[in-house]
C-alpha cells in the first residue's frame, strides 16, 4: 500500500526528498516545505494551501488539475515539469525558475513574479490574470493560444508577454 503525501510530511524530520511516488487526491495545509527535493512525482487532484516551497527543487514532476493558492515558490526551480489544468493562485513565484516545463490550460491569478526565468517552456491555452511583475524575466518560450504559438526569446517583462497575448483574436 503506498503513502500518502501528507503522511509522508508529517513524518519528515529534516529536508523533505520524495522519489517516483503517485498522489492522488490529498489535501496539504500550512506546511513549510523549503529546500525540498522532489522526483518524478505525479500529483492529481491535489490541493496546496499556505504551502513554502522556497528554495526545493521539482523534476520530471507531473501535476494534473492541482491548486495551488498561498502556495510560496521563492527560488524554486521546476526542470522537465508538467502541469495540465493546475490553477496557481495567490502566490508568489519571485525568482523561479522553469525549465523545459510545459502548462497546458493552467491558470495564473495574482501572482508575484519577479525575476523569473522561462527556459524552453511551453504555455499551452493557458489564462494570466492580475501578475505583478516589475522586473525583466529571461524568456525563451512558445505560448500557444486560439491554434497560434509566439516564440518569445529574451528579456521580457511579463506585462508585455501578457499584453501579446491578449492582442491574439480567437479563431
Amino acid at each position: 500500500m503506498s503513502q500518502k503525501l501528507k503522511d509522508i510530511i508529517e513524518n519528515h524530520q529534516h529536508i523533505l526528498k520524495i522519489n517516483e511516488q503517485n498522489f492522488s487526491g490529498e489535501s496539504i495545509f500550512d506546511k513549510n516545505l523549503n529546500s525540498s527535493s522532489f522526483t518524478k512525482l505525479s500529483l492529481d487532484n491535489c490541493t496546496f494551501h499556505k504551502i513554502n516551497f522556497g528554495g526545493s527543487s521539482f523534476w520530471k514532476c507531473e501535476f494534473k488539475e492541482c491548486t495551488f493558492t498561498h502556495t510560496r515558490f521563492k527560488k524554486t526551480e521546476f526542470e522537465s515539469c508538467i502541469f495540465k489544468n493546475c490553477t496557481i493562485i495567490d502566490s508568489n513565484l519571485d525568482k523561479i525558475d522553469f525549465d523545459e516545463t510545459s502548462f497546458n490550460r493552467c491558470q495564473f491569478k495574482k501572482i508575484s513574479l519577479v525575476a523569473g526565468s522561462f527556459n524552453c517552456c511551453e504555455f499551452i491555452e493557458s489564462d494570466f490574470e492580475d501578475i505583478s511583475s516589475y522586473a525583466s524575466v529571461p524568456v525563451d518560450s512558445k505560448f500557444y493560444k486560439f491554434n497560434r504559438c509566439i516564440d518569445l526569446k529574451g528579456d521580457f517583462s511579463f506585462e508585455h508577454i501578457l499584453k501579446v497575448l491578449k492582442s491574439i483574436p480567437p479563431t
